[in-house]
């Protein structure tokens, strides 16, 4: 396999994320607009990439796909519901399961080998899911992103301002905006924390992998609470490891 470069397209609800690899080791990432074909290929052009993997959330852009698979001259894996994959899937409605969840399963069974994990995506929206000892996806739980919960408390009330993470985002607010903040920020912490807990006496789960857009500020609040790891480009290392899995 030697040191071939390898994209991953993360095409999700507000984002379009790419990150190029080398062998097995992420070198390079960027994230656009989802529609931003132009930047997606002026990336390509300058990483010049030998094969790679394309997954989306939603509809997906057959233009834009089929540009990418001329572009690795017909080297590209399209994650679809027929696609042979290393984990298996233990979902009551598989055809509703959406891809990114299993590419994000895909890549903690690469990373933490015999261990259950909670993989948490905390995106436009959040999922908690539970990938077992033995690579089954078990299912788990979607809410709101953090996004949207600040979006939601601004347009349906009449007086609270439209905020995000930036900023002082206390244990307990002593303003308007700091307990927005607390409670949008800490109150999905909460929710991680005590789901995790769950998962651990059920599952067995022994630790918690973070990725998504929030993630990072969502790290600095869980880390000194329950064992959790940052693993930014964990989409990208499935969708490389569902790749190898189908021999391209």
């Amino acid at each position: 396999m030697g040191h071939r470069k390898f994209l991953a397209v993360d095409q999700g609800n507000t984002l379009l994320k790419l990150t190029l690899f080398e062998g097995s080791e992420p070198v390079e990432s960027c994230r656009f607009s989802a529609e931003a074909i132009e930047d997606l290929f002026s990336v390509v052009e300058r990483w010049n990439p030998d094969c790679g993997a394309f997954c989306s959330v939603g509809k997906i852009d057959s233009r834009m796909v089929e540009s990418l698979r001329l572009a690795l001259e017909g080297r590209l894996l399209l994650l679809s519901r027929s696609t042979k994959l290393p984990v298996k899937i233990d979902y009551a409605t598989p055809a509703t399961l959406g891809l990114d969840r299993v590419a994000l399963a895909a890549g903690v069974a690469s990373i933490y080998k015999g261990e259950s994990v909670m993989v948490v995506d905390a995106g436009t929206a959040v999922t908690l899911d539970v990938v077992d000892s033995d690579s089954t996806f078990r299912g788990g739980r979607i809410s709101p992103g953090m996004r949207l919960r600040f979006e939601s408390l601004h347009s349906h009330t009449s007086a609270l301002p439209l905020l995000n993470a930036e900023g002082e985002i206390p244990v307990l607010g002593d303003s308007t905006d700091s307990s927005i903040r607390s409670g949008v920020v800490m109150g999905l912490a909460d929710e991680i924390v005590e789901t995790f807990r769950q998962y651990k006496n059920k599952f067995g789960c022994s630790r918690v992998a973070l990725t998504g857009g929030d993630a990072g500020v969502i790290a600095s609040c869980i880390n000194s609470r329950i064992p959790a790891d940052h693993v930014p480009d964990l989409m990208g290392r499935g969708l490389l490891y569902i790749y190898n899995y189908n021999e391209i």
